[in-house]
């Protein structure tokens, strides 16, 4: 695996300022974590990465292919298809006896900040759909909240239940991933996640910014499938672009 190497004397990617020797040299800053995440899956500041002008062509889209399997890829599936995940916890459920405690916390309460500290701490694999569509019922409240834990690093079961809530949710928040992105999220897998979500909005600024993170990944972390998030999103947007041109060609015909 092709890791990006920073030298101890270098900025420190987190992007305190600070020299990487004094700040997240040999620390992992990544609390509470589903998988072992270290200062090598940091980026560096957004407006330092640039790829050039996005051309995609099909050329582009042929020769740029989506992995068989990623972790990007499945939870982009169970975007498209919520209905199955939901069926499949169901079904688990009622075989399982399993975070009963839990459920029935998520099931009583009507306070957010009660729900967003589940979802912080990881809420049991059985009990994800029902959080979910409990913060769902007060997303006004709950996704501003969950916006801000997205600047600070969290582990891999928030950022996916994080992403399913805003997507399902039907409101366009591309503005603020976009500040995110750009801004406080630094860890490789959440930034491909939050590019993956961006394909599914009509915004000016994604499309560049997709582009520069899809090259950035293929160049610096070609062992891992980060590529994928931000190349469904182009995908994505393609789709869009394809239907709202068929949608043309109909009207003038």
């Amino acid at each position: 695996m092709h890791k990006q190497r920073v030298g101890r004397n270098e900025p420190c990617p987190c992007g305190s300022g600070k020299k990487y020797k004094k700040c997240c040299y040999g620390k992992n800053i990544f609390n509470n974590s589903t998988k072992s995440k270290n200062i090598q899956h940091i980026l560096p500041p957004h407006d330092t990465i640039n790829y050039g002008q996005p051309l995609l062509d099909e050329t582009f889209f042929k020769t740029n292919i989506v992995h068989e399997l990623s972790a990007p890829r499945f939870i982009y599936s169970i975007l498209l298809t919520p209905e199955i995940e939901a069926l499949a916890s169901e079904m688990t459920n009622q075989f399982l006896d399993r975070g009963a405690i839990e459920s029935r916390l998520i099931e009583n309460t009507e306070d957010v900040s009660e729900l967003m500290n589940i979802m912080l701490k990881g809420p049991d694999s059985l009990n994800q759909v029902k959080l979910k569509n409990k913060l769902l019922r007060y997303k006004n409240v709950a996704i501003p909240l969950i916006m801000q834990e997205l600047k600070k690093p969290q582990s891999d079961a928030f950022i996916e239940l994080a992403i399913k809530i805003i997507h399902a949710s039907g409101e366009d928040y591309s503005n603020e991933i976009l500040e995110i992105i750009k801004v406080n999220q630094r860890d490789a897998y959440a930034v491909a996640l939050l590019c993956m979500v961006l394909g599914f909005y009509d915004n000016g600024e994604t499309e560049k910014v997709l582009w520069d993170y899809y090259h950035y990944f293929k160049e610096h972390f070609r062992g891992e499938t980060y590529s994928d998030g931000p190349l469904l999103g182009l995908e994505e947007i393609r789709a869009e672009e394809s239907g709202m041109s068929e949608l043309n060609a109909q009207t003038v015909s």
